[in-house]
């Protein structure tokens, strides 16, 4: 008997206040969702169609939380620490033009897969805590015999993770997505069991454009 796709919806949280600031933003700044940045939510949801989902996994970050509370106000919630944004160290909400001539920003850039920031993570522990987060996220799901979730997350978390493991295969930044947009995906039990890969199969919300031209025609090929 073929065993069933699970699906999942991968959605960038909500704006804030400090989004669009140009400064490094991690787990060590926790901002709430602007007022703004509420009705956009609200917007989108009303104009567009999020799918109904049986849970939403969410970073337990005030952001995703409270976007989860927006767009699926009637669906069970479970926070994964793993998902929680990139930690920056001592270059958290800081910006570019602070941190050009510090000899330690300048070293990381070089290399952030393997330097770190000042008391933060390298990009390689990054990605090894987010794959991890998702692998909870699944196993909780066949666990608990969920087909349809939403993960609700950062778009550096998103991006890094659909560029590890997402079909079709392409770089972080071409994973781009704007605050309430995001990606399905379908997790397909033998290819996860194989490759450990998973299939995007659209944009979110249904209907609405993307912020990075030609995204659809990537995810069709």
């Amino acid at each position: 008997m073929a065993m069933k796709n699970y699906r999942l919806h991968l959605i960038r949280h909500g704006r804030t206040d400090l989004d669009g600031k140009g400064l490094y933003l991690g787990c060590k700044t926790d901002p709430e969702l602007s007022p703004e940045g509420i009705r956009e939510l609200l917007r989108l949801r009303e104009h567009f169609e999020y799918p109904p989902v049986e849970m939403v996994y969410a970073s337990p970050m005030a952001r995703c939380v409270q976007t989860a509370g927006v767009l699926y106000p009637d669906a069970g919630m479970t926070t994964v620490p793993q998902l929680r944004e990139a930690d920056f160290g001592e270059f958290e909400g800081k910006s570019i033009q602070e941190l050009k001539d510090n000899p330690e920003y300048v070293s990381w850039l070089s290399n952030s897969l393997k330097n770190a920031p000042p008391g933060g993570e390298n990009g390689e522990d990054f990605l090894l805590r987010v794959v991890e987060g998702f692998r909870f996220v699944l196993e909780d799901m066949m666990r608990c015999e969920l087909y349809d979730a939403a993960i609700i997350a950062h778009g550096g978390v998103i991006m890094s993770l659909l560029a590890a493991i997402g079909l079709p295969r392409r770089q972080v930044y071409d994973w781009q997505m704007a605050n309430g947009q995001g990606f399905t995906c379908f997790v397909n039990p033998q290819l996860w069991q194989r490759d450990q890969l998973i299939e995007v199969a659209g944009i979110l919300p249904h209907g609405a454009s993307s912020a990075l031209k030609g995204l659809e025609q990537a995810v069709e090929q």
